[in-house]
Formats: structure tokens, sequence, C-alpha cells
């Protein structure tokens, strides 16, 4: 988070609630906040980048921490969509074809931050959860072009993941074995910073399509809801978004032609 992002957060939303408290207490909550945001804007880039790799800072809002007190953010570290050709078993034949598997892999860590704490301050109250937090991660592939819409779910392809850990020389695990209690918190600067590292595996894609936008999901436990149409619930996870171009066709498909797309090459949290 730039220290811009910071100061407008804390103009924005920590000003807001603040002049709603006594003087004491108005004092108290704004240096609080101004600690907590400095904190995270200091630690974000403090993992050392791997060759390739983009960083998707833990952002989290001053009012996602105070509406969900359970509320938790992994630290990502990942390569931008890669490709990769595989011979893939069909199961039903045993017969081997060539197929181009589309991957990211990613690190992820859960960074300690320091939280404004205030007994005094209005907070949502839920249920304490039920058991110890999760990591659950879903990747989804949507093709975006005009003319062309297909929905694409990561899959467990375990050719492909011998490949792809061989060429990324690592030990990425597929989205059903990082599945587990979440990491412990940890300091961003910490030696022994413990972290999952995976790969989402997508096959199929459409070789034709110029437009792609990626969904990583189960990276935090934000929700938010909304009234939708007809008084009905709508609930929305925090995820992040990536969008990718891609101009070439099926007949010398090469990874260097998926790049960010120019319109929005970062990498975005989002609710959907």
């Amino acid at each position: 988070m730039s220290r811009k992002s910071v100061e407008l957060t804390h103009a924005t939303f920590g000003n807001e609630y603040a002049m709603n408290q006594s003087p004491c207490l108005r004092t108290s909550t704004l240096l609080g906040l101004t600690a907590w945001l400095t904190c995270l804007s200091a630690d974000v880039h403090a993992q050392n980048l791997r060759g390739g790799e983009i960083h998707i800072p833990a952002v989290v809002s001053v009012e996602e921490r105070f509406s969900q007190y359970d509320f938790w953010i992994l630290d990502v570290y990942c390569k931008p969509i890669r490709m990769i050709p595989v011979e893939l078993t069909n199961a039903q034949t045993g017969e081997k074809k060539l197929e181009y598997v589309w991957y990211i892999v990613y690190r992820a860590f859960h960074q300690r931050a320091s939280e404004p704490i205030d007994d005094t301050s209005p907070r949502n109250e839920f249920d304490p959860p039920v058991s110890p937090p999760l990591f659950i991660p879903e990747a989804t592939l949507v093709v975006t072009d005009n003319d062309r819409h297909a929905i694409f779910h990561d899959q467990v392809i375990p050719e492909a993941l011998a490949a792809i850990n061989k060429r990324e020389k690592a030990n990425y695990k597929t989205a059903v074995d990082v599945v587990g209690p979440l990491v412990d918190e940890s300091e961003a600067k910490a030696s022994d910073r413990k972290g999952v590292w995976g790969v989402m595996m997508w096959r199929g894609i459409d070789p034709d399509a110029d437009k792609y936008t990626v969904f990583l999901a189960g990276f935090s436990n934000g929700i938010r809801k909304l009234n939708g149409p007809g008084g009905v619930t709508i609930i929305q996870t925090k995820t992040i978004m990536q969008k990718y171009l891609r101009r070439g066709d099926r007949f010398e498909q090469a990874e260097p032609e998926i790049i960010p797309d120019p319109s929005k090459p970062e990498s975005e949290w989002i609710y959907r």
C-alpha cells in the first residue's frame, strides 16, 4: 500500500469515524489508525521477490478490520500466467496428447499487522468460529472477449505439476494439496517465515481468445453482504483479480504472447 493510499484511507474513513467520538477517544483512534496503516505500508515490500514474481500486498481497509473481527488476508507473491506444453494421458484411452497447460505459481504468507485496538470502539458482533480458519484456494479463468465467453476452473493435473515443478525448480502444491489450517502470522522480515507454495492449473483454454480475467479466491476471508433484487442477500468474498491479453492464434501458441492487460496491468483486490 503506497503512502498516498494510506493517507487517503485515513482521510476517508478514519476521520469520519473519529469525528463521532469524544476528543480524547478521537485522538487515540486516529493515532491508532495511523500507526496500523503505516506499519502495513512499511512492511509491504519486505519479502524479496523471486525471478518474475509480482507482489500482491495484503491490503486491509480500516472498515474491514472494524466490521469483521476475525478478518484475515494473505500477502501474495505470484508469477503472471505461464504456459507449458505437456504430454497428458487420456484417462479413458490411455493415449497421450500434447496440450498447453496454463498455470500460475504463488507463495502466500500470513503477515502480522499492527491493529488499532480500542475496547470502546463499535464492532459488529459475530458468533465465534466453529473451527480454526482454513486456507482453501480457488482459481477461475474467464474468457472475456466480446464474442467469446467461457469459464475455466483450476484443475489438478499430476503430469503437468511434475513438469511445472521441474521448470520452476520448486515444489509447488496443487490447490487440493495446500488445503489446510491457515498458516501462523509472522513478521514480514522474519527469517523463518512460514508460507504456502501452490500452483493453479488450467487446460483446454480457448487459443483463439484474446482477453482473459483470472480470479484468485481463498486468500482472504473477507466477506461483504449486499441487498440484491427482491430483498435477497448477496454474499461477496474478497478476491484477487488479474486481467490478461494474448495476441496470437491456435497455430503458434507461445507464452510471451500472454501479457497483463495494459488498461489494468496491476493485480487488484475486489469483492465478487
